[in-house]
């Protein structure tokens, strides 16, 4: 069930979409600032994309990941750490503010800072505590995070002793980059020391942080050259299968995403831990958490690895029930939200009702076919997320300009009981969904200053100058904020 008492409202915006002095947003100044204008707004969740590190060769994107525990040292705020005592202001670097999110000079300067601080800090009760708590990911994270800027190369490509983690050449490698290891250690920490006071922060304000957990990892993953026996690799690491979804009406050859599969026979043999740990770990970090192609859990799509397409994919049952029986076993009823966007077959249904997760609705989805469409506002349920549209969306308004449909359009007029235009369809959109039965409603923040298609955050289709969009600093004084917070009160929303 959705985790709040009566009808609420929230926001959708990840942290890097903020202003920041150094090339994208992070968890200093502006985010509380941010949680400041949620409570004003009279909002009570803030949804954020994955905190977990984001890779150059992946476009930056935040659901390729390469663990499912560290969190994006990018995310880390220069000045906070200035505050705190681990830097001083002598060593910041000369600050600057794109128009968009500028990721790897972001992430070189922060790496940068965070060794200065490194060579500054003593280590004291507080680091060594973290370090004690989180070693069971923290240790493999570390030494892979070592060996891989040493080497230069995948896991998978690494001196076969290592790529095997064979214990003697592990130890060797652990006494050989101690001094790297540790400055690792201590990057985490201070994200998690930042973290952790921005959550309490946002708890004290009556905010609910919404997160969200890709399904998959990258094959060049701590993760997955930690626990290679739960993937389908071979004997050489390499994926005997891959992730992807079958072709479709949008796609005749399908997605090709190549992420591992999971080796459910071997996550089962050991009761799920991994899994219950890193949804333990994902409630340590959110208040609710979404989990990213949720379907996958069910069944999914398993590509053999020398395929270059989706199409010679088969549907493989996942762990479903088992796994969700392990987790309520051990965590209870935690909050959980589904991605069920998409071709979703009556097993997921089943399953989702079985242990009473929520779905997710979206308008833009629901308005070229109303009738038998989940989407539509009229088919809406408490139980569901209602959104506007999400991270992998155009704007509204961009929605508007450059694909509504003339069908889409008709239909949206029955809805509003008169015709929009573009000065005023973001408005409309917002409307209808904080009006609907849904508890919970999710509005980009994009929608609700009435952006347009230059505002989207991604395009799934393009590799390219996707996770960019960032806000200017006076949008969060923006005269439509006020017009927000009186919709939100009209529809009895906290």
């Amino acid at each position: 069930m959705i985790p709040v008492d009566g009808r609420k409202s929230g926001v959708l915006l990840h942290i890097t979409s903020l202003p920041s002095p150094w090339g994208v947003g992070d968890m200093g100044s502006q985010s509380y600032r941010f949680i400041d204008l949620l409570k004003e707004c009279n909002q009570s969740v803030w949804q954020i994309l994955p905190l977990n590190p984001t890779e150059e060769i992946y476009g930056f994107s935040p659901y390729s990941s390469v663990s499912a525990f560290a969190g994006n040292v990018m995310l880390i705020s220069p000045m906070a750490m200035v505050e705190e005592g681990f830097l001083t202001e002598g060593d910041l670097p000369p600050s600057f503010n794109g128009l968009t999110a500028n990721f790897r000079d972001a992430i070189n300067i922060r790496q940068d800072l965070l060794y200065k601080g490194y060579c500054k800090f003593t280590p004291d009760d507080d680091f060594r505590r973290f370090g004690e708590e989180n070693s069971w990911w923290l240790e493999d994270y570390a030494l892979y995070k070592a060996l891989k800027s040493h080497y230069k190369l995948p896991w998978y490509e690494w001196p076969d002793e290592l790529k095997s983690r064979q214990p003697q050449a592990i130890e060797m490698a652990r006494k050989k980059f101690a001094n790297e290891i540790m400055a690792e250690k201590f990057a985490q920490y201070i994200f998690y020391r930042q973290w952790d006071r921005l959550h309490l922060y946002a708890k004290s304000k009556g905010i609910s942080v919404f997160g969200d957990m890709p399904l998959y990892l990258a094959h060049d993953s701590a993760d997955v050259w930690a626990n290679r026996e739960m993937f389908c690799l071979d004997e050489r690491g390499m994926p005997t299968h891959v992730a992807g979804v079958p072709p479709d009406y949008f796609s005749v050859t399908g997605q090709y995403w190549g992420n591992p599969l999971y080796n459910w026979d071997a996550m089962e043999k050991h009761g799920f831990e991994w899994w219950i740990r890193r949804l333990a770990h994902a409630f340590r970090l959110y208040d609710m958490v979404r989990i990213d192609h949720f379907r996958g859990l069910v069944a999914y799509w398993a590509i053999p690895s020398q395929e270059s397409t989706a199409v010679n994919g088969r549907w493989v049952k996942g762990p479903a029930n088992k796994l969700f029986n392990a987790i309520i076993n051990r965590l209870g009823n935690v909050p959980i939200v589904a991605e069920d966007l998409g071709q979703i077959t009556q097993d997921v249904r089943q399953l989702m009702d079985a242990f009473h997760i929520p779905g997710m609705r979206v308008i833009l989805f629901g308005l070229d076919n109303p009738k038998q469409n989940l989407h539509a506002p009229f088919y809406y349920t408490e139980n569901c997320v209602a959104y506007t549209g999400t991270q992998d969306n155009n704007t509204a308004l961009g929605w508007f300009l450059e694909e509504a449909s003339s069908a889409a359009v008709k239909n949206l007029k029955l809805f509003l009981g008169r015709k929009t235009e573009a000065n005023c369809v973001s408005r409309d959109m917002v409307r209808l969904v904080e009006l609907s039965v849904a508890k919970l409603v999710i509005i980009p923040f994009q929608d609700i200053l009435g952006l347009g298609p230059e505002a989207r955050m991604n395009r799934p289709a393009s590799k390219d100058g996707n996770w960019q969009w960032r806000m200017h600093e006076d949008m969060m004084r923006a005269p439509v904020l006020k017009w927000f917070k009186g919709i939100t009160m009209f529809a009895d929303r906290g």
